[in-house]
């Protein structure tokens, strides 16, 4: 919606969060993590958050009750009332985006994504983190994809960098390269 101030809520929250609860920012990344899922599996609501006829006191009175009912933290639902309050609601994929680039920021952590076409084996799995930690200078957390389309092999992704070895991606090759011969 509006990349700055996402960027802007993001930081200023995170910064909050490591002053006021260090030992909790796993947590409140999880707890982000968890609403963004509950949001997106509810524009409507986010939608009636940025409604102008709907008085701000409504939108308020819901939010808190969603924030009690929910056991949501103090520092988050904080957040979430001021994102309210100043119809920002629209912002908060964008602010946990951002938080989270943040928090693996100050952890030192890549993200990084490896598709495959069935599941790692642990032993795979731990090459790929070793490897990848080795290349980012960084502790690696997978997210993995099952692409059955890739016949083999795998691709990682970290960042805007990509390591296609799929086999799909071989054939293609290969196939470019015959019809240049046969050409």
């Amino acid at each position: 919606m509006n990349d700055k101030a996402e960027k802007v809520y993001a930081e200023a929250f995170f910064e909050l969060c490591l002053e006021e609860a260090p030992d909790g920012l796993k947590d409140t990344l999880a707890e982000l993590d968890a609403l963004k899922g509950i949001f997106d599996g509810n524009p409507d609501f986010i939608k009636l958050l940025g409604t102008p006829t709907v008085p701000v006191g409504d939108k308020l009175d819901m939010m808190k009750e969603i924030i009690r009912d929910g056991g949501i933290s103090e520092l988050t639902g904080n957040l979430l009332c001021v994102l309210t309050e100043r119809a920002r609601m629209g912002c908060f994929d964008g602010i946990v985006k951002n938080f989270r680039a943040s928090y693996n920021d100050h952890f030192k952590i890549a993200e990084i994504t490896v598709t495959a076409s069935a599941p790692l084996s642990e032993q795979l799995r731990e090459k790929i983190r070793a490897k990848m930690s080795e290349v980012t200078g960084k502790t690696v957390s997978v997210k993995e994809k099952i692409d059955p389309s890739l016949i083999g092999g795998v691709i990682i992704d970290y960042g805007s960098t990509r390591y296609d070895g799929s086999v799909r991606t071989r054939l293609s090759e290969l196939k470019k390269e015959l019809g240049g011969v046969i050409a």
